[in-house]
């Protein structure tokens, strides 16, 4: 029995070195490759879009305002094009795929990054005006511009990397932004195994607490307050502590300022020959969400009860 041990310890061991080898073969030839970001105004997006750049990528930046845009054009090469982009319009996600077949891309990648966060009050505070804004820009904007790029993935056995959220792991806070960013996973989930067959690969980003802009606690906050002060006073009795609560949360959330490392998640995605379907680049994922998950349902119901 003690050799029967040993031998699936060694086997266990052996797998794990072989798939770690796995992950740090890349491709390489990255002059020759196109990668189109959205959502690079700010955060994530922004700063992928300058690394890539440094990387020696031709980048399609796509970016809400003007501001977004000339920021890149100032600060990057002139191999990143910033152009606007509105992912909640399919006139603007057509003109982004007229604007990159004009270049002609051999090799081309997709990083859907553009979102918000949306009212982040507790459920019976949320219209489905709250969802639909939110579902607009995190999961149907990111459901038209992978369908209207896939048949140009497909020609060039290109790459989908889709944010999504650590909330996706746990439901356990904002409904509105927890449930847009499922269907974030669910979505990319079908596509890969859609697109298994056909060289197109597709991995998932789940960030936890950074700090970038898209979360702005003042603004947050005076939405949740506007909620509730829109609510019956049935509604406001029952979460009468609520909002001082959530103000309390946000002020205590220990927010990371070390947004490279899921900008290193985003890169491993689109170089790596063998990228992982999904990644958790950070402490509060990996430590918190994704083991509590694996817990008894009664037990994360109480802890998380509000």
């Amino acid at each position: 029995m003690t050799d029967l041990w040993y031998v699936l310890l060694l086997l266990v061991i052996t797998l794990f070195l072989i798939e770690y080898l796995r992950r740090r073969l890349t491709v390489g030839g990255y002059r020759d490759k196109y990668v189109l970001v959205t959502g690079c105004d700010s955060g994530f997006g922004q700063r992928l879009a300058t690394r890539l750049d440094n990387l020696g990528f031709k980048v399609f930046a796509g970016c809400l305002t003007v501001d977004g845009r000339h920021y890149l054009s100032k600060s990057c090469s002139k191999n990143v094009v910033p152009f606007l982009l509105d992912v909640r319009s399919n006139e603007s996600i057509q003109s982004a795929l007229d604007l990159v077949k004009q270049n002609l891309p051999k090799d081309i990648g997709l990083v859907i990054n553009a979102g918000i966060v949306g009212n982040m009050a507790v459920s019976e505070l949320c219209s489905k005006r709250d969802y639909l804004a939110c579902f607009d820009v995190n999961l149907f904007g990111l459901i038209e511009m992978t369908r209207i790029f896939l048949p140009l993935l497909r020609r060039s056995k290109g790459r989908v990397v889709n944010t999504s959220s650590l909330l996706a792991r746990l439901a356990i806070f904002a409904p509105v932004y927890t449930l847009s960013k499922c269907g974030v996973e669910v979505y990319s989930d079908f596509v890969r195994r859609e697109m298994y067959s056909k060289g197109v690969q597709v991995s998932i980003i789940e960030p936890g607490a950074f700090k970038t802009p898209i979360f702005n606690y003042d603004t947050m906050t005076k939405a949740v307050q506007q909620a509730y002060d829109s609510a019956s006073e049935e509604v406001q009795s029952l979460y009468s502590g609520f909002v001082s609560k959530y103000r309390q949360m946000m002020e205590g959330l220990g927010k990371s300022p070390n947004i490279d490392l899921v900008v290193d998640a985003y890169i491993h995605a689109l170089t790596s020959r063998f990228p992982k379907a999904r990644y958790s680049p950070s402490h509060d994922s990996s430590l918190l969400n994704i083991p509590l998950s694996y817990l008894p349902t009664w037990y994360t119901d109480w802890l998380k009860q509000y």
